[in-house]
């Protein structure tokens, strides 16, 4: 019997193939496999693509029993498990026959159980977007935040930057407090003035406009007033959240909180910020990075259905 996780990203997408007890065998990286980014025809291509070369990569035939886990964005949702099952369908991961049973759940799922090590404790992700996520030892599930960048997303990396814009051109307007963030925005995105930015933000994709958070924590690590109130605005936002996702699972005694995300892996200031703020309301939670990727946490889900 072997196992394929796979984290089905909007940017990437990664695969392991491993043993039923969890022995790496195989690791591959595609390109997006979010089919809300790059529609259906395309998430088939490449989950079709990373099944098998993982096979080929590890000298393991498709005609073995597998089990099979997938971790993507929105799959949680019933109407987007329709889709994506009908997409393992065609590609030969089954649901039932052939020895294969197949998981689909969202990313937030494996990415916890991956950064725990397993199927219990609260994660918080930051990256271009932002949720916290958590389960219970009674295998309850609990979310807060991760509502998109319109309606929500608060202390992610969309939110962190669109409010450092904000910052340019109010300080521009002498609505508020001159900012550092005015020379290093523009000066990121090859601008003269504030009032080019009014074209580059409609024309800029999310992913783009995330990418200025860089600058905004740059700014803040530099003692900017304006980028470190907008920091701590995000810290306070995630702590939040994750309050609210403890509290409707009524953890008590020790519990695992991992911190995922590009914005707090890779922004150690940002991850303290929020070790310290968590650390005031349950000082009995282990704060930790990811022990595992999410696809590794795909393989541990898929290894305990076994």
């Amino acid at each position: 019997m072997y196992i394929i996780g796979i984290d089905g990203g909007g940017t990437k997408t990664v695969g392991i193939l491993a043993t039923e007890t969890g022995q790496h065998l195989a690791q591959v990286q595609s390109g997006p496999a979010n089919y809300h980014v790059v529609g259906e025809a395309q998430t088939q291509a490449v989950l079709e693509s990373v099944v098998g070369e993982l096979c080929e990569k590890a000298g393991v035939s498709r005609t073995n029993p597998i089990r099979f886990c997938l971790g993507m964005a929105g799959l949680g949702r019933a109407t987007d498990q329709e889709v994506i099952g009908r997409i393992c369908d065609k590609i030969g991961v089954r649901a039932f026959g052939n020895g294969v049973r197949r998981i689909l759940t969202h990313d937030a799922h494996i990415a916890l159980v991956g950064g725990a090590g397993k199927q219990e404790g609260v994660i918080i992700i930051s990256g271009t977007g932002a949720i916290v996520y958590g389960i219970d030892a009674d295998g309850r599930e609990a979310r807060a935040s991760g509502w998109g960048y319109l309606l929500g997303d608060e202390g992610s990396g969309y939110d962190i930057a669109i409010k450092g814009l904000r910052a340019v051109v109010r300080a521009a307007d002498g609505r508020d407090h001159p900012t550092a963030l005015t020379n290093l925005i523009l000066n990121r995105i090859e601008l003269n003035a504030p009032s080019e930015l009014i074209r580059w933000v409609h024309a800029a994709s999310r992913d783009a406009i995330a990418h200025l958070a860089a600058v905004v924590f740059d700014a803040a690590r530099n003692a900017d007033g304006v980028a470190s109130r907008i920091i701590d605005a995000a810290a306070d936002e995630l702590i939040c959240a994750a309050g609210s996702v403890v509290e409707q699972l009524g953890f008590e005694g020790e519990f695992d909180v991992v911190l995922s995300g590009g914005n707090l892996i890779h922004q150690p200031m940002f991850a303290d910020k929020l070790q310290h703020r968590f650390a005031e309301i349950r000082p009995e939670a282990s704060i930790l990075l990811p022990k595992h990727e999410p696809a590794y946490g795909a393989v541990l889900l898929a290894q305990a259905s076994f």
